[in-house]
């Protein structure tokens, strides 16, 4: 396999939009922007990220720019793609997996009739945030409080704001005091409420491009029907799953899903693995490790916890999403303390993981906390 180690500070151009397309990339450390007439579209950080193979491809003009936000390092492949997949069959599905998640992103923004900036803009402050911090405002419109107080619980560590109304009346009140980000609306509301209050909130500029979550009972397609042709982006089921809820919203909000699970918490540096792990997710936490580590190291954090107390199976994909983590923990050369919250018969095995030989078994957080500080 032939390649070319290329490294670029921070302002420089790898791709230039218009340029032919000719040969791909593969970033190995640091963050990129991709640009289009000057706009910031997108940003790629996640190590092994291949890019600039679409245009070379399809063999078309390169459709936006690439310029390092950070030092970067990256791979340069001067061949034709197709080589380097009948070279290398492995790569194929990675490409495939490139493709497809971009098309989900592309999806994602034109649902919201938003570049990635304009969203960032458009997040609304408020006199509850310190100045130039950034704040989430999400409403929930449902005549069942206890569902308002779920998703609140559900949402109490993003620090997002979560407003409740049990009407069409109250829920368009607060549409036109606060600018909020997103709105779930119960499909169960009577006399077809939700899909009243979806055009209505259609209609108002201060609230037209704000998407729309349905709640909706499984199983109800008849709701879901009239819903999405109401113009509803995206659903969540009753009965309510918080990891399912959390996940959507993280989706729809254009966010990173994986910042749910990672939390600094004085010198420590808690990862809680998540109940269930879907491969989308197992993606987006483990791009998100070498950040996360080259932060916590910035900040002088010395301890790491891995909380596996929500884990509902230990499987294949649980292993090694922690097993990535500690390695990467392990190569950064960096002396973390590492510690373990599980119980059960099992727990012990985490031990068997790379650099994790010495780490400490806790039976609860508040048990980590007092000894790892």
């Amino acid at each position: 396999m032939i390649f070319e180690t290329l490294s670029y500070n921070p302002g420089d151009f790898i791709l230039r939009e218009g340029d032919i397309g000719k040969g791909f990339y593969i970033l190995e450390q640091g963050e990129l922007e991709v640009t289009r007439d000057d706009v910031v579209i997108n940003e790629i950080s996640l190590p092994g990220a291949m890019f600039g193979e679409l245009s070379e491809l399809l063999c078309h003009k390169r459709d936006a720019s690439i310029r390092a936000k950070t030092g970067v390092v990256v791979k340069y492949f001067d061949m034709e793609l197709s080589q380097f997949v009948e070279e290398n069959p492995k790569f194929a599905v990675k490409i495939i997996r490139n493709l497809g998640r971009r098309l989900c992103r592309m999806n994602a923004v034109a649902i919201q009739g938003n570049t990635r900036n304009d969203f960032l803009k458009n997040i609304a402050t408020s006199g509850e945030a310190e100045e130039g911090e950034r704040v989430i405002r999400l409403l929930v419109i449902d005549d069942k409080p206890m569902i308002i107080e779920q998703i609140k619980d559900f949402a109490k560590d993003s620090g997002w704001i979560i407003e409740g109304a049990a009407d069409i009346e109250t829920a368009i009140s607060l549409s036109e005091t606060y600018d909020f980000n997103t709105y779930i609306i119960s499909c169960s509301l009577p006399d077809e409420g939700a899909v009243e209050l979806r055009r209505k909130l259609k209609t108002n500029p201060k609230s037209s491009n704000a998407p729309v979550v349905g709640m909706l009972v499984k199983g109800d397609d008849l709701a879901m029907r009239k819903a999405t042709d109401a113009g509803f982006s995206h659903f969540i089921s009753k009965p309510l799953e918080k990891s399912k809820v959390t996940s959507t919203l993280y989706e729809v909000l254009n966010l990173d899903a994986s910042d749910q699970y990672f939390d600094l918490d004085e010198n420590i540096l808690f990862f809680r693995v998540p109940k269930i792990i879907t491969p989308e997710l197992f993606e987006d936490i483990k791009g998100s490790y070498s950040a996360r580590i080259r932060i916590t190291i910035n900040d002088g954090i010395e301890n790491v916890v891995i909380d596996l107390s929500a884990l509902q199976e230990v499987g294949e994909d649980s292993v090694e999403l922690v097993g990535e983590f500690t390695e990467m923990i392990e190569e950064v050369g960096s002396p973390f303390k590492i510690g373990f919250v599980v119980t059960g018969e099992d727990s012990e095995m985490w031990k068997n993981l790379d650099g994790c030989e010495e780490a400490e078994i806790f039976e609860s957080i508040e048990d980590a906390k007092n000894q790892m500080t």
